[in-house]
């Protein structure tokens, strides 16, 4: 192999921000609903029912409570880890083992993504005015969809680029042989 692996390396170093940023979002604490009372009070703009107020609260309370669950905490140190390794593979200079390690880290972004999604919807259940739910859900399913199509494209680059090794590998072994 000849060539570096710069997709690989641009790829990591998305993830591994992505990552840090998850980790620090999982460290900050869960606010209070109180405190999201005070903060929503603070910036209450003219026109919005107590009615929007409260379902913007709720939802708000959900989400903060989905982000920090077990299961999505489990989900964030594992993607973490991940993209250590595949760094260390990297540096190391085991590509093979990068990009396995890195097509893990992308199928645990996508169930992560699907988690997301499911638990964006229920916390949509919480809103009662027909036209905020409208508006978060379609926002949410966007965002969801965008996440997972984003993560498919990697996956497909990082599968193709394999290919490609492989490909480079089979043909110098059948020149050494001739």
């Amino acid at each position: 192999m000849k060539k570096k692996p710069i997709y690989l390396w641009v790829l990591l170093i998305l993830s591994a921000l992505i990552s840090a940023t998850s980790l620090f979002g999982m460290l900050s604490p869960l606010p209070s609903k109180e405190a999201l009372r005070a903060a929503a009070a603070q910036k209450q703009v003219a026109g919005v029912s107590a009615q929007q107020l409260e379902d913007q609260l709720n939802y708000t309370y959900r989400v903060a409570e989905s982000t920090h669950s077990i299961f999505n905490m489990a989900l964030i140190v594992l993607s973490a880890i991940l993209v250590a390794v595949a760094i260390v593979f990297l540096v190391r200079k085991n590509l093979q083992y990068a990009n396995y390690t890195y097509v893990g880290y992308v199928l645990l972004a996508i169930i992560g993504s699907i988690y997301s999604y499911v638990t964006l919807q229920d916390a949509v259940q919480l809103v009662h005015d027909e036209t905020m739910r409208l508006g978060i859900s379609v926002i949410s399913q966007a965002a969801s969809i965008f996440s997972i199509v984003i993560n498919v494209l990697f996956l497909a680059l990082v599968f193709y680029k394999m290919w490609r090794q492989q490909k480079a590998l089979a043909e110098e072994e059948t020149e050494e042989l001739a």
